[in-house]
């Protein structure tokens, strides 16, 4: 069973990145802002991964993995930064092509705002908890950044999205965590689970999605403009 996060990943990824060039669509026409929103992300979650591996806040089940290691880290687990993000995008740029006019739009900054207070006091209440105080403090950080720096105009669209991919992460992960190819130290998070899968596994999953769409779509409009 050494490859089964390999191949998890690569199923992940298959069939995303087969209709990328699908005509109606053309995703691959899209990768000048694809890549570098997978390139920050993955880099900043790399690092936070590599941190939390080495600190014991989870580690990687040599059971389900290859054995070919980089900076402490499975080749599995940096491919998962890219593959999956990759999928994820996919599906946010095919919502673009099913709903052209964002049916959320109105709904973005309010869902934003209660994600935030509610991140804010899991932080707080977790405060001794490193998965949940760093999860809920980061993704509190981005989402005001997005509504007071960058003020993004997509949030609605993040949001229809990322409901979306719960499915396929609700696959992903719940195998991930089942497994366990991961597992995790209990002690460091608020111990609630849906399934097999941390509650803050959620989180964590939109704040990676949030990078890489507020990269994406900022590098669009750019491009738009320009």
């Amino acid at each position: 069973m050494n490859w089964f996060y390999l191949v998890l990943n690569l199923c992940s990824f298959a069939i995303p990145f087969a209709f990328s060039f699908e005509k109606r669509a053309s995703f691959y026409k899209k990768y000048f802002a694809l890549i570098p929103g997978l390139v920050i992300t993955a880099t900043i979650f790399l690092i936070w991964d590599f941190w939390f591996t080495e600190i014991g806040i989870w580690k990687f089940n040599p059971d389900f993995v290859l054995g070919v290691e980089w900076v402490n880290l499975p080749f599995e687990e940096w491919m998962f930064f890219v593959l999956i993000p990759y999928s994820c995008v996919f599906i946010h740029e095919s919502m673009r092509y099913f709903f052209p006019v964002d049916p959320f739009q109105r709904f973005g900054k309010p869902i934003a705002i209660l994600t935030i207070v509610f991140s804010i006091i899991m932080a707080v209440v977790f405060n001794d908890r490193y998965y949940t105080a760093v999860t809920f403090t980061l993704l509190a950080m981005f989402l005001t950044l997005n509504l007071v720096v960058f003020r993004s105009w997509f949030l609605g669209r993040f949001f229809m999205t990322y409901v979306i991919s719960l499915i396929p992460f609700g696959i992903v992960n719940g195998l991930l965590t089942s497994m366990p190819v991961l597992i995790y130290n209990d002690l460091e998070n608020c111990g609630l689970r849906i399934g097999t899968i941390p509650f803050e596994d959620f989180f964590y999953s939109m704040l990676m999605l949030l990078i890489n769409i507020t990269v994406y779509e900022h590098l669009l409009k750019s491009r738009e403009v320009s």
